[in-house]
Formats: structure tokens, C-alpha cells, sequence
């Protein structure tokens, strides 16, 4: 299970001498067979042979010859042997082909997934009870759940009823049925607090019927409700497959609604000409000056440059010497997963976007300024 830890300790490794094997492969069993994942896998290291140490490339074959279980649909590896590093990770999300050399491990395709796929749960509620899921990358973390007092069906004048609906029932019961829900939505709202509070949960779906939903979120606080992002109708009785996959596309739809929002956000700052840039060369800039509240990059975009040896200053154009230390530049091949490295050392959040033709077109990247 990869995590944000994961993620941590890939951005703080380097060795600019050996260097650092990352490899990506889809391994969605609804498309091919192992057998063709491993000739997909022997292209993608062919193409990287004359950069990589043959100790990483034989690690990597050793791997899904004689490791892998083949399960989940994306795998990334990272190896550096002659620095003992070996890092594997099973994704139950799918990721794009690619191998990359470099003196660090190459994270942009790992922060996409994240940034779409991130820890989230889902509160499935019910009027006597809710079950509770924390979900990770696609993978089913953590499932919990509580029950309070039953909501007691009754009839009365040949007809049958639930508390909180009155026909069917005497004054009397509704009522009791009534405050029945409201103790047993209380205690969901607590159980909430302490699920998302032991599990580090920033964003959640709520799902049930739409009556028991309304009453919930009223009941939450004021910062609980600010991490509902969405909610869908469901029998309480689903099976855990189905929550997953209707609150991955609540999920997904949520994330495309945002990145568009800040996306419209970062252009109509840079009109303005305050709180906003675009473009790589100004994004750049501002990003070395420490400024970017948000990255904005699309998926997928990728650029050259120049490094400073020496004191790691990043340029689109090379130089005979750095401006800041006098150092000699080397070529950055992906200087946009530099950037990306560079924001998240900086406590920068970055967000991968797909589709956005308004992005593209401001140059397939920009960032939303502290200042």
C-alpha cells in the first residue's frame, strides 16, 4: 500500500551517483496476460539500457520473474543497487508504461495517482446504524462500522410504518421513533469525529438515502461538514465492491469539478494580474522564490532544462555558469518532475490535471500564489 509516507521518503532520496531505476507497468488483468506485461516491461527497460546500472535492470526482471503475485492493476519500482535502495509498490489503480533514469526516483506518475486516488472514506448510513470504509489508492483500507437502537417498525390500523414517517402510526410512536434516529445519528456523528480523526481522513462521501443523508450532515460540525465532497443513494446493505466503485466515481468527478475551478481561479488571477502565473518560464521563477500556493501541471506534460550542480538553481536555457553560485549546469531531462519535487519539499500542493484544454493553452502549467 503506497502512502503519503511513501511518497515522503521517495522525495528525500538521491544518489547522483549510482543512479535511480523507476519503472511504471499497467498490469490491469482485464487487458493483457503476465506474459505480455513482461514483453511490454522488457521494451521499456531495453529503451533505458545504456542509462541504467545492469544491477537495477536484473532487480527489476528478478522481480516479476520470481516476486510479483501479479495482483492490483499498476506496479512502480524503484531501485538503486549500489545504494541499497529497493522500493516496490502494488496499485490497485492503473498507471501509464514508463521507465525513467535519473539520481532520484522519478515520482510525477506516483503524485498523479495520489492526487486522484488519495485516502478518502465513505460513511454508508442508516437510520439505526452506519458502516464506515477507508479507501486508499482503489484498495480497501479499513472497515468499521456502529449500531444503535433498532427503529422499530409498528402497525396500527392495519397498516405498517417507520418511526419518522407518520402514516401508519400514532402520534406517540412516530415521536419515538423520531428521537430514535436523532440519538442514533448522534452517535454516528461521534463515531465520524473518531474514524476520521484515527485515520487522518480529509475527505469523505456519505451515502444511504437521501432523508438520512440530509439529517446527518446537519448534524455534523461545522469542520466535518467542510469534508463531505459528495454523497449517492445506496442500500445500506451493499456489498463493500459496489461502495467502492460508486464513490471512485463521485471521487473522480469531484477532483475534475476542482481542478477546473482552480484552473479557472489561476487564469483569472493572471489576467489580473495578482495571486496567479502561467506558463513554465514564470512558474519557474516563482517557484524558486518560494511563492506557489498550488502547482498546476497537466498530466502528462514534460520539459528540458538546466540544473546548477552545485546549488540546484533550474533554468529553461543553459549557461555557462549559475547566476547565484558561479557552479556549471547539467541537463534535466523532465524539468517538470523536478518542479514537482522542488513544491513538494516546499509543502506546495501540487495538482495533476487531465483534460483541461484552458490549461494546455496557458502553457500546461501554472500555480496559485501565496503572494
Amino acid at each position: 500500500m503506497f502512502t503519503e509516507q511513501d511518497l515522503n521518503e521517495l522525495v528525500q532520496f538521491r544518489a547522483d551517483s549510482p543512479s535511480v531505476l523507476s519503472v511504471y507497468l499497467n498490469v490491469d488483468p482485464t487487458q493483457h496476460f503476465s506474459d505480455q506485461y513482461k514483453l511490454i516491461l522488457r521494451s521499456l527497460l531495453k529503451d533505458v539500457a545504456d542509462e541504467a546500472e545492469p544491477a537495477d535492470i536484473e532487480a527489476v526482471e528478478r522481480y516479476f520473474d520470481f516476486e510479483y503475485d501479479w495482483q492490483g492493476k499498476g506496479v512502480a519500482l524503484f531501485s538503486c543497487q549500489g545504494k541499497d535502495f529497493w522500493r516496490s509498490y502494488s496499485l490497485a489503480v492503473p498507471v501509464h508504461n514508463y521507465a525513467y533514469v535519473s539520481h532520484r526516483p522519478y515520482i510525477k506518475p506516483l503524485t498523479d495517482v495520489l492526487d486522484a486516488y488519495g485516502r478518502y472514506g465513505v460513511i454508508l448510513l442508516d437510520s439505526a446504524g452506519a458502516r464506515m470504509f477507508l479507501f486508499n489508492l482503489g484498495e480497501l483500507v479499513e472497515t468499521t462500522g456502529t449500531l444503535g437502537e433498532e427503529v422499530r417498525r409498528v402497525k396500527h390500523g392495519g397498516a405498517s410504518g417507520v418511526a419518522g414517517m407518520r402514516g401508519g402510526m400514532t402520534a406517540k410512536a412516530a415521536r419515538h421513533g423520531e428521537e430514535v434516529v436523532q440519538r442514533n445519528l448522534k452517535e454516528i456523528v461521534e463515531a465520524t469525529e473518531h474514524f476520521c480523526q484515527t485515520n487522518g481522513c480529509q475527505r469523505l462521501v456519505l451515502a444511504g438515502t437521501e432523508s438520512n443523508i440530509s439529517q446527518f450532515v446537519d448534524m455534523l460540525p461545522k469542520a466535518t461538514q467542510d469534508k463531505v465532497i459528495g454523497t449517492f443513494t445506496v442500500d445500506f446493505g451493499a456489498p463493500a465492491g459496489e461502495v467502492q466503485s460508486r464513490s471512485m466515481e463521485l471521487i473522480e468527478e469531484v477532483a475534475q469539478e476542482r481542478e477546473e475551478g482552480l484552473v479557472q481561479d489561476m487564469i483569472a488571477g493572471w489576467r489580473r494580474g495578482s495571486g496567479a502565473t502561467v506558463g513554465l518560464s514564470d512558474t519557474l521563477a516563482v517557484l524558486q522564490e518560494h511563492r506557489p500556493s498550488i502547482l498546476l501541471v497537466a498530466a502528462g506534460f514534460e520539459a528540458s532544462g538546466y540544473r546548477c550542480r552545485n546549488c540546484r538553481y533550474l533554468t529553461l536555457v543553459e549557461r555557462d555558469e549559475c547566476p547565484l553560485c558561479g557552479g556549471k549546469f547539467e541537463r534535466v531531462e523532465d524539468l517538470v518532475d523536478t518542479m514537482t519535487y522542488r513544491a513538494l519539499e516546499q509543502g506546495v500542493e501540487v495538482e495533476i490535471v487531465r483534460g483541461s484544454p484552458e490549461l494546455e493553452d496557458a502553457g500546461s502549467i501554472g500555480a496559485l500564489l501565496r503572494y
